[in-house]
């Protein structure tokens, strides 16, 4: 059947989509209530529509950050067919689109004290090929790759690994099954289209599908922060500047500002303009010190740093304090660090070094949706993780992870968590991942 055809008989009704069963007969102060805490003026109803079908793959995974490439390949590196969607116009989320450059966590405290590698996998795979080309330092012990670089390395393996990318896809909602995802809703330049799905992987980052689906989720607020780059400032020195992978440019951190809400259409708005300010006048006043006159702002991010909003309650989150005295998970799917010298913002145990510690399966996957998996910094952690869990490094491990699982599952039509781990676990160390 041609895609004419194919989306001709394949539509989906917008009356069909999912509602949460506390909104389906909500008053209006109730919706407030239940909404993203907009202030809502008044409704508007949308007609019903029918809504084509233009894709289905065995698994589709939603966000092209660090997460959802290392999903989406190691899915596809699995044997299963694979649509990965991106509302930008490139991938690697925050990574790439904010600057958010180190690969924090691959290191870790052994038990035996010392300070050892814990992140292979994937990740590395991306370290060793940036490296070669030139475009990745290690900077305060940190891998920093260079992300127009990055960009091309993380197109360049969604191809050579048979993914199916669609770019500048806004996700707008789920149409549900029972408790299965059966379709995702995309607003697109092409209109208003649905993509069908054996498993969904959600790496949106915001825990998108989780909302739309029903799944039990925790809305938390931190600190909104932003990091861009100069030219010519090879000889800048101060305290937020760092070293990047090309000659004579530096990226810089903004930390931002604390408690906020990155769901708030406003605030992000209200932020994206003060820190933008912000940026170009810092670059004015670092243009006059000395030997900095020829320095410049080379970019600003595409992207706020926003560090975390949903996130999972999974069948088991991992624990901030089990975490911290090397607990072990028979389900563990990889492990992560930290950096030693962030980490102890909670006065547990201020001085040590950050503890390897594990990440079960069970804190990718959801308690209520059958054919739903978690990758990224929305997966299932308590707020004490938050530093540590929503890492780039972090990410890489957790989407690897929940790729493969999701392709085991979609081969075996079985649920997510009817996957066998024994095996789950076998294909993750045949990946070079360390558990």
């Amino acid at each position: 059947m041609d895609r004419r055809k194919f989306i001709g008989v394949s539509a989906l009704f917008t009356g069909a989509m999912m509602v949460k069963p506390d909104m389906a007969f909500a008053s209006p102060a109730q919706e407030s209530k239940l909404a993203t805490g907009l202030d809502i003026k008044s409704y508007v109803k949308e007609p019903k529509r029918k809504i084509p079908v233009i894709d289905s793959a065995d698994v589709v995974v939603l966000g092209g950050g660090p997460a959802g490439v290392s999903a989406a390949v190691a899915a596809a590196r699995s044997g299963a067919d694979v649509l990965l969607l991106e509302k930008q116009y490139y991938l690697g989320g925050l990574w790439t689109g904010c600057c958010v450059l180190p690969i924090i966590d691959t290191h870790g405290c052994a038990k035996n004290g010392s300070w050892t590698k814990c992140i292979y996998g994937f990740a590395q795979e991306l370290v060793d090929e940036l490296t070669k080309m030139n475009m990745c330092i290690v900077h305060k012990g940190h891998p920093t790759p260079d992300p127009e670089a990055t960009k091309y390395v993380l197109e360049k393996h969604i191809s050579e690994s048979g993914v199916r990318l669609l770019y500048n896809c806004y996700a707008a909602g789920a149409v549900m099954s029972g408790d299965r995802v059966d379709a995702l809703i995309l607003d697109c330049k092409s209109g208003r289209v649905a993509v069908k799905g054996k498993i969904f992987v959600d790496c949106s980052g915001d825990g998108d599908i989780l909302e739309w689906s029903g799944e039990d989720f925790e809305k938390r607020k931190t600190q909104i922060g932003a990091m861009w780059r100069y030219g010519n400032a090879e000889n800048l020195n101060r305290p937020g500047v760092f070293e990047s992978a090309v000659k004579n440019v530096k990226f810089l951190h903004m930390g931002g500002e604390k408690d906020q809400d990155g769901l708030d259409v406003y605030n992000l708005t209200r932020l994206q303009l003060k820190y933008r300010k912000m940026m170009w006048e810092k670059s004015m006043e670092d243009k006059q010190k000395p030997g900095c006159e020829d320095l410049f702002l080379l970019d600003t991010p595409s992207q706020l740093g926003v560090r975390v909003t949903r996130v999972l309650n999974a069948v088991h989150n991992v624990e901030f304090e089990d975490s911290l005295r090397y607990a072990e998970y028979p389900d563990c799917i990889g492990l992560s660090g930290g950096d030693s010298s962030l980490t102890y913002k909670h006065g547990l145990i201020k001085g040590a070094n950050r503890p390897i510690w594990q990440i079960p399966y069970r804190s990718l996957t959801p308690k209520k949706v059958h054919n739903l998996l978690v990758a990224g910094r929305c997966f299932g952690f308590d707020e004490g993780l938050t530093y540590d869990a929503r890492e780039i490094g972090t990410c890489l491990v957790t989407g690897q992870a929940a790729g493969t699982a999701a392709a085991m599952a979609a081969i075996t039509r079985t649920g997510v968590r009817d996957v066998d781990i024994s095996k789950l676990r076998q294909n993750l160390t045949a990946q070079g991942v360390k558990l």
